[in-house]
């Protein structure tokens, strides 16, 4: 799957438990982050095929680089399963399957950026749309779709103006909150 299709997983699970930052980072790490694989992967597809095939999807499929790492395997879980019992929880080893899981059904069943995996991207997208609404809702009353994108923009013009590297994309953020 996409990453960010994982992505969309790993935040669904997030808020759905209501995890912590110690929890949430394992999921984000177990969920999303060890595709870091396929960066590196990247690094030696366009070392050894050049620039000009680094967009190039079939290029990439027909190459013979090792886009991904022991962590894609089951046999992973004699990495994982350790480190969850370090974690103390087991969400990691939920966001670690539920990726192997995605995988292997888009690499099986669905086919790279094929309009199912598309579809079911939109649809995790729909969810956690739906559950920041609801959360929105319950904590500030107001139910409307105007409100929580004011919320949103406006939590992200505070994140933007609290690191000092993205401090001039600020002006840019704020007025997305009074288009509506």
């Amino acid at each position: 799957m996409l990453a960010t299709t994982h992505l969309l997983f790993a935040l669904i699970l997030i808020g759905w438990f209501g995890l912590d930052r110690k929890a949430a980072f394992a999921v984000l790490l177990f969920g999303v982050l060890i595709d870091i694989d396929h960066v590196l992967g990247m690094a030696e597809f366009v070392a050894k095929e050049g620039v000009e095939n680094s967009l190039n999807l079939q290029a990439a499929l027909s190459s013979d680089v090792q886009w991904k790492s022991l962590l894609h395997s089951p046999q992973a879980v004699l990495f994982v399963a350790p480190v969850v019992l370090g974690f103390r929880m087991v969400l990691p080893l939920v966001a670690w399957s539920a990726h192997l899981l995605m995988d292997y059904v888009q690499m099986n069943y669905l086919g790279i950026c094929s309009p199912a995996e598309m579809f079911l991207m939109g649809l995790m997208a729909l969810v956690l749309l739906h559950m920041r609404r609801a959360e929105f809702s319950a904590t500030s009353g107001d139910p409307s779709l105007k409100g929580l994108i004011v919320h949103e923009t406006t939590g992200l013009a505070t994140l933007v103006s609290a690191l000092p590297v993205l401090r001039s994309l600020k002006k840019w953020i704020t007025p997305l909150g009074s288009l509506w």
